[in-house]
C-alpha cells in the first residue's frame, strides 16, 4: 500500500531517512503494481564487454521489500542476459514524473529460466504476452526487411494455451537484489537527495547527500 507522498516544503520538519526510504519502496510497489505508473518501465544498464554501459527500457513486475529484490521479465537469448551472467552487477532508473522523484538503484541480478520461479512467473504471463517470447530469433538478430518476428497469424491474434508453450523455452524471470538505493526530490526550491546502502551482510548505512 502506497503512503502519503513526502512534502518537505509544508511539514514542521525535514522527513526521517526512514520515511523517505519507505516512501522509494511505496513508489517502486505502485510501479510494479500499475502499468501507468511512471515506475512500471525503468532503464536497465549492464555492462558489455566489448562496448561498455547498455541501456535498455525493462518492466517492473514484482518488488519485494523484505528481501530487497525487484523482477522483470526477459527473453533468455536477448543480450542482457549475457552481459547479467558475465557481470551480474547492474543499475536501474526509476522517474516519477508526478511525484518529482527520481530513484537510481544498484543491484546484483540472477537469473532464473526452468526453475521453481520461472515455473510460476510464466503460469501468470498471458497467452498475448507469451507471443514476446515466440519470436523466430534473438532480439537484436538483424532482418532484411521490418518485422515482429512472429508468425503473420499471431501478430492480431494470441496463441492457444498449448501452443503458447514454445515461448516457454525462451522465457527467463531476472532478480535483482537491491545493494544500494539512491534518492532524489526535485523542487524549485532546492532539491533533496540521500542514499541508502546494504553491505554483505544485509546491514543498512543511510546518508543525506548534496544533490
Amino acid at each position: 500500500m502506497a503512503i502519503d507522498k513526502i512534502d518537505i516544503w509544508n511539514a514542521d520538519e525535514e522527513p526521517r531517512l526512514s520515511a523517505v526510504l519507505s516512501e522509494c519502496w511505496a513508489l517502486l510497489l505502485d510501479g510494479a503494481s500499475d502499468p501507468k505508473h511512471d515506475l512500471y518501465t525503468p532503464a536497465l544498464a549492464t555492462n558489455d564487454p566489448a562496448h561498455g554501459a547498455m541501456v535498455r527500457t525493462v518492466v517492473l513486475r514484482h518488488v519485494d521489500r523484505e528481501r530487497r529484490q525487484l523482477t522483470f521479465y526477459t527473453d533468455l537469448r536477448s543480450r542482457k542476459v549475457g552481459e547479467i551472467q558475465a557481470d551480474p552487477r547492474v543499475s536501474l532508473l526509476f522517474l516519477a514524473h508526478s511525484d518529482d522523484t527520481q530513484i537510481r538503484v544498484q543491484a546484483e541480478a540472477r537469473i532464473h529460466h526452468g526453475d521453481a520461479l520461472a515455473e510460476e512467473a510464466w503460469a501468470e504471463v498471458s497467452l498475448s504476452q507469451r507471443r514476446y517470447y515466440m519470436v523466430s530469433g534473438p532480439p537484436g538478430l538483424p532482418w532484411a526487411w521490418p518485422t515482429s518476428g512472429l508468425p503473420e497469424r499471431l501478430e492480431n491474434h494470441p496463441p492457444g494455451k498449448a501452443e503458447s508453450q514454445i515461448g516457454k523455452l525462451n522465457f527467463a524471470v531476472v532478480v535483482c537484489t537491491v545493494s544500494q538505493m539512491d534518492w532524489l526530490y526535485l523542487t524549485p526550491y532546492g532539491h533533496r537527495r540521500a542514499t541508502f546502502a546494504w553491505n554483505q551482510a544485509g546491514q543498512l548505512q543511510t546518508s543525506w547527500l548534496v544533490p
